[in-house]
């Protein structure tokens, strides 16, 4: 197999990884007793999973022996609420990046059944970031104040 392959070997494990960093802001939202943002995080949780999975399927499906590696939680340290939504969008324009570098290394080698599988993920990356990106302006908007934060705690609760 290519290093293409390879390279979505690795985004398998990126977003197994994924999931693993979101753990750590759900457990820190959970400590702030924050049960919705606690709830929509897990989601999030949950998503990054199956992203994974859809990558592993393509490549087993294709024949490519799945390889895994350990996974880096990052130190789970945030500053606040806001700076885990800041955190999250930034993670996620990290994704978006990753992602389109796999599309341009699938153009490169002309592989089609890659790049059908990439442009799922190139309109969840605009889902993605559209929606960290609205939580983490309104976040700087609330500015820490207790009762904007509860709002939109009851919200998040609703994903």
């Amino acid at each position: 197999m290519s290093k293409l392959y390879d390279n979505l070997n690795e985004q398998m494990n990126f977003e197994l990884e994924s999931a693993y960093i979101y753990a750590t802001m759900s457990a820190y939202l959970d400590e702030l007793n924050m049960k919705g943002m606690t709830h929509f995080i897990d989601e999030q949780v949950k998503e990054e999973i199956e992203h994974a999975g859809r990558i592993k399927n393509f490549l087993q499906e294709t024949g490519y022996g799945i390889k895994y590696r350990p996974l880096d939680p990052g130190d789970g340290q945030f500053a606040s609420i806001e700076d885990v939504f800041k955190k999250a969008l930034a993670h996620e324009k990290v994704v978006t990046s990753r992602i389109h570098d796999l599309v341009k290394e699938a153009r490169e080698e002309g592989d089609q059944r890659v790049l059908n599988l990439l442009a799922w993920f190139v309109d969840e990356q605009i889902e993605e970031e559209d929606t960290f990106g609205v939580l983490a302006e309104r976040l700087e908007r609330i500015n820490g104040a207790w009762n904007g934060l509860y709002i939109l705690d009851k919200e998040l609760s609703a994903r």
